[in-house]
């Protein structure tokens, strides 16, 4: 029990000055003369204690409590009272021993708190008051005039106080909050049966599209399952086959890499063997004469032209085969295609009857259906299903339009976080470089320069390269245009070498013209001055015969030279064609008329183009000769009647004579120049020409632009480096000094414009779910609609009708969804596939044409040049018999050379047929590798999943088409439903415990209201007795000669009624309260508060002048009896009475002087 140490008052009421007031653990009085400020004492005690009446503590306003100033001295600012609590016992919850409370009153009336001089609220003060169990209302303070109180208070009041001494407040706190929370409880069980109510009504209704997407879901899952097992499996099937093309594809290169060594082993000993024969060679034209060397070299030339020539011939036989076996491989692939495409159209067929049979049968229900309800007059009821079906329809149109709103919600959100982060970054980066650039101004500002060259410095790189790109790709077209020229510039002048060779082949020929720079004069062979159509060069070559290897010289005289020179050096014989001497011979008339006859060509002489000079030569080499067609018209015109030739070479003369024949295209004699072969070599020529003096530029400018992407990287590589550097130097990240304001203030932009789309849609979406409500609002009023015109017999067969007719609907549009499938794999699939085969084929035969067309020609080639080739080493043998031992080295080694070419030969062409085989098997695996990554990327929207490796590709591929057969059949689904269901479930369940619970809760409360009830009764009536009891010792004890005691009004129900005193003075009748005497009234209420302090005793009492109405006599037993209490609590007194002052151990005297000043003078007796 907590004890009063000591006040503390400065500026209150009387007590101006700061004056404090040590109390004892007994017995305390306080005395002094009226008007002294003794009671001050006491309403500061109250004061501090929060007593809420201005006028209980004698003031008309809380200002009133502070020093007035009296007649002369200063008013005070404040009225300050503290108030020392003993709390060694920790009574109170503080470690202090001792707890200061302090209230402060200031000029304008408002109060200041304190606890240990640390401010707090009025009720702080209640609170810990009250922990010490201190009331300032409470019976134990009993101020000026009130002690009559507890006996004139009303009897319910008294009751009350017995109640309180009791404890049983406590009980009636937790009745009263029981019946608070019992009135809770009731509402919110109404509330709960009414959602409750309303909720498990659309549980129901749920409950049914829960299942169907519960179904649904089953399905979708097994497909997923299903197709996830199908394309695992076909990955581990193409993972093994890559793994099996990947070791071929080894074994492969290191075939094809041997096959390398092995040429390039073999081309090493061609080579030495070469320069061998050119050891040879070379001694042999040392020896012998030049032109035979020459020979001898036309003749290996030819050879090796042949050689090459046989093994091409080998090659597209072998490319025929190919081709062949290829056809007969897509014509097997067309029989097929068209077999499956006769069984697809059968089966089309068969499906299609099928579902004219069905369509038949569906229609027979439909007008079943519509005479029952006509019969039945149930239309009405199908109006209003079919308006349910829209409604559904709506609202599951509703659902998906919801969902995908929420999708674009998601992605504004993410959106708006990204956003978000790049502005918390670029934030971030911007105050880095403001704090880097203010302690490194210079050296930010040349890192900025830096980067700036070197963003120029990258564009210009950029640009350099895209311009050698360019450079590079033209070079490229061009060289390879080059190529083509020079190639076939090449054949052209193979062609016009082959034309000059039949004329050079004479060496008395050959040696005149190799005179022609020498003597004047000599113009050249007939053939080398003329030129002519290639339509018409073999027909002139035949008609000019000989006469085309004679030599046009100028006159006699230079011909005489040349027969001379020919004799000197034994170079043999040729004929001269001096100009000077010929005779122009005189085209006949009758020859004139015939060149003009149907099939013929015209003269000979006018088919040829050559300088006007040399016409008597032409004349005298063609003369009176005619072309012609063939012989048939020869024929036609009379064969003796002109001298006349072939396009085809045969010939028919005046003398009747005709020669004719076989003849290959490749002509081995003489022949004039085509005039189509020296226009194209000019041609060719001047493009190839033309073209080595751009790709000269063009090179040119690429080494410069080379040079400068050199430079370029060179210097970009440096000042990277040196960026890198001083950014690291710095602390800065490489992109920290591109973060800008004006990069936030765009993030900001498109910030505020998500914000904003966002608000949108979700505007959206509450307006499609009051949609959304509406829809089920009047979906739920059709089927109450409906269930008030059902009659359940009729809607059970009609039910039975519609579902049959559903049936032959689904079997309808399966049947129709079999024939588009076939349909479509017939013209998306297998036809599209034809056309490919087909063209294929074609391309194929063209390519077999080719191949048998370059095989007739190579025949024909060989057949000639092996002719040609005879001629040629006839000739050599001679000049082979010479030098017969350096030959035969020779021959012997070229033969080892042929050998080890045709080994190459060999090689190259098992390298090719090797490269094939591994550029087939590289296009497999990136086939497999395009596959596997497209199954990879198709399995990846499976992961996660419970893969059922156990079945075949067949069950599985078999068991998709069945599920999404069986999905199908399943008609539109509300998957939604599965997430309300799921959360109007949750909240149903919710809702059904919390009112089981609150059940629950409703129960314990009236339980524990009863057991309050009982309890609290028993306790009163104990805690009556002992204080009834207590009240008439006491009482008896203050006066002799009565007695007193206390009587329920209710006694069957005590806190009906009230507690009323009962006293008896004189005789034997009892007396109302109010008859007594103030004396008599003041020992009833003392004996009735010490009855209760010996039940319930106080820590402290105060008491002020309780004792004004008692005489003498009486004033020395109340003293005595608060002597003998005051063992147990600490009283504080205020009396005039000499026996009560006799009686106490500490006394206070209270003195006032003439400014209204009290002060106090303490005696501890």
């Amino acid at each position: 029990m907590t004890k009063i140490n000591k006040i503390v008052m400065h500026g209150f009421k009387s007590f101006a000055r700061r004056t404090e007031i040590p109390f004892g653990n007994n017995y305390n009085c306080v005395l002094g003369p009226n008007g002294s400020g003794k009671s001050n004492v006491l309403d500061a005690l109250c004061f501090v204690l929060g007593k809420s009446s201005t006028k209980s503590l004698r003031a008309e306003k809380s200002a009133n409590l502070i020093y007035n100033g009296g007649k002369s001295k200063n008013p005070a600012k404040f009225g300050e009272v503290s108030i020392y609590f003993d709390n060694k016992d920790k009574t109170f919850p503080s470690d202090d021993e001792s707890i200061k409370i302090t209230r402060i009153v200031k000029g304008k009336g408002q109060s200041v708190y304190k606890i240990n001089n640390q401010a707090r609220t009025r009720q702080q003060i209640l609170d810990l008051m009250s922990i010490a169990k201190i009331d300032p209302e409470g019976y134990n303070i009993i101020l000026q005039g009130d002690i009559v109180r507890f006996t004139e208070m009303p009897s319910s009041e008294r009751r009350k106080l017995i109640e309180e001494i009791s404890g049983i407040s406590i009980y009636e706190e937790k009745k009263q909050k029981a019946i608070n929370e019992l009135e809770k409880v009731e509402s919110k069980l109404k509330e709960a049966e009414i959602i409750l109510s309303e909720r498990g009504n659309y549980l129901k209704e749920l409950e049914k599209d829960r299942n169907h997407a519960l179904k649904y879901k089953d399905m979708c899952d097994k497909i997923d399952q299903n197709k996830a097992s199908y394309l695992k499996l076909n990955i581990d099937k193409i993972e093994a086959e890559k793994g099996s093309y990947k070791e071929k594809s080894n074994k492969v290169k290191a075939e094809m890499d041997k096959l390398n060594k092995n040429m390039d082993d073999l081309r090493k000993g061609i080579k030495e063997k070469k320069e061998e024969i050119k050891k040879i060679s070379d001694e042999i034209e040392q020896k012998g004469r030049k032109d035979q060397v020459l020979l001898n070299k036309e003749i290996e030339s030819l050879k090796i032209e042949l050689t090459k020539k046989g093994a091409r011939i080998e090659t597209v036989k072998n490319e025929i085969e190919k081709v062949k076996k290829r056809k007969l491989d897509l014509k097997s692939d067309i029989q097929e295609i068209n077999n499956k495409i006769k069984e697809f159209e059968a089966k089309k067929q068969d499906i299609q009857n099928l579902t004219s049979k069905k369509l038949s049968e569906k229609i027979d229900f439909e007008a079943k259906i519509k005479t029952f309800r006509e019969k039945n007059k149930l239309d009405s009821v199908g109006i209003i299903e079919k308006d349910i079906d829209e409604l559904d329809k709506a609202a599951e149109d509703k659902q998906k339009e919801i969902q995908a709103i929420r999708q674009e919600q998601h992605n504004l959100l993410r959106e708006k976080d990204r956003i978000e982060h790049l502005i918390n970054v670029t934030e971030e980066k911007i105050n880095k470089v403001f704090e880097v650039e203010k302690e490194n101004k210079q050296q930010i500002n040349d890192l900025k320069a830096k980067r700036d060259e070197f963003k120029k410095s990258t564009l210009e790189l950029n640009k350099l390269l895209e311009e050698d790109s360019v450079l590079s790709a033209k070079l490229a077209n061009m060289r390879k245009e080059l190529v083509v020229h020079h190639e076939t510039l090449s054949k052209l002048n193979a062609r016009s070498i082959g034309i000059r060779e039949r004329f050079t082949g004479d060496i008395a020929v050959k040696k005149i013209l190799e005179q022609k720079n020498k003597v004047s004069g000599i113009y050249g062979t007939v053939s080398e001055l003329g030129n002519v159509s290639s339509k018409y060069s073999l027909a002139l070559e035949i008609a000019a015969g000989k006469r085309m290897n004679s030599i046009v010289v100028k006159d006699d005289k230079v011909a005489a030279t040349c027969i001379k020179y020919l004799k000197d050096n034994k170079f043999g014989i040729a004929t001269f064609l001096p100009l000077n001497k010929l005779r122009e011979v005189e085209i006949r008339r009758d020859v004139k008329e015939l060149a003009k006859a149907r099939g013929s060509y015209g003269l000979a002489i006018d088919l040829v183009s050559y300088d006007s000079q040399f016409k008597k030569v032409f004349n005298y080499v063609f003369s009176n000769t005619l072309v012609v067609d063939n012989l048939d018209v020869a024929r036609r015109i009379g064969i003796g009647s002109a001298r006349m030739v072939t396009l085809k070479g045969d010939m028919a003369d005046t003398s009747g004579a005709m020669h004719g024949g076989y003849r290959s295209r490749k002509r081995h004699g003489m022949g004039f120049s085509e005039k189509e072969v020296s226009s194209d070599m000019q041609t060719h020529e001047a493009k190839i020409s033309e073209l080595t003096s751009l790709i000269s530029s063009l090179e040119s400018r690429r080494t410069e632009n080379e040079d400068k992407i050199s430079g370029l990287r060179t210097y970009k590589a440096n000042l990277e480096g040196e960026i890198i550097k001083v950014e690291r130097s710095l602390h800065l990240e490489s992109d920290d000094l591109d973060m800008s304001k004006q990069k936030k203030g765009q993030l900001a932009t498109e910030l505020s414009k998500v914000d904003n789309n966002i608000k949108e849609v979700e505007k959206k979406i509450t307006e499609v779910n009051k949609g959304l409500a509406n829809v089920k609002i009047d979906k739920q009023k059709l089927r109450t609609k409906i269930t008030t015109l059902r009659d359940p017999t009729l809607i059970a067969e009609l039910r039975a009708f519609e579902e049959k007719r559903t049936e032959i609907n689904e079997q309808v549009i399966k049947h129709e969804s079999e024939s588009n499938n076939i349909k479509e794999q017939i013209n998306s699939i297998h036809k599209p596939e034809l056309e490919k085969i087909s063209q294929i084929l074609k391309q194929l035969d063209k390519e077999e044409e080719g191949f048998i067309g370059e095989q007739e020609t190579l025949t024909e080639f060989i057949e000639s040049q092996e002719k040609f080739l005879e001629e040629k080493e006839e000739k050599a043998k001679e000049f082979y018999n010479k030098f017969k031992n350096l030959f035969d080295k020779r021959n012997k080694i070229n033969e080892e050379a042929q050998i080890f070419e045709k080994q190459v030969n060999d090689q190259q062409e098992k390298s090719r047929e090797t490269e094939i085989k591994l550029n087939t098997l590289s296009l497999k695996e990136a086939e497999l590798n395009a596959k596997l990554s497209t199954l990879n990327q198709e399995f990846e929207q499976y992961h996660g999943l419970k893969l059922d490796l156990s079945k075949s590709e067949k069950e599985l591929n078999e068991e998709i088409k069945r599920f999404e057969k069986m999905k199908e059949n399943i008609g539109s689904v509300n998957m939604r439903a599965l997430e309300i269901y799921e959360e109007v479930e949750k909240e149903f369940n919710s809702l059904s415990s919390k009112k089981e619970k609150l059940d629950s809760e409703k129960e314990d409360v009236q339980n524990m209201m009863n057991e309050i009830e009982g309890r609290k009764k028993d306790l009163f009536m104990k805690t009556l007795d002992v204080v009834s009891n207590n009240f008439k010792r006491i009482f008896g004890l203050l006066t002799k000669k009565g007695e007193a005691n206390l009587e329920l009004e209710e006694p069957e129900n005590p806190f009906d009624g009230g507690l009323g005193i009962k006293v008896k003075i004189t005789g034997t009748k009892f007396l109302d309260i109010r008859s007594l005497s103030g004396g008599e009234k003041t020992l009833t209420a003392l004996a009735f508060i010490f009855a209760i302090q010996e039940h319930e005793p106080a820590s402290f009492y105060v008491l002020d002048e309780v004792d004004a109405a008692l005489d003498k006599h009486n004033s020395e037993k109340f003293a005595k009896l608060i002597g003998k209490y005051a063992e147990r609590a600490q009283y504080i007194i205020i009396s005039h009475n000499d026996g009560v002052i006799s009686e106490a151990s500490n006394l206070f005297g209270v003195s006032m002087n003439e400014h209204g000043m009290s002060k106090v003078i303490s005696l501890k007796i």
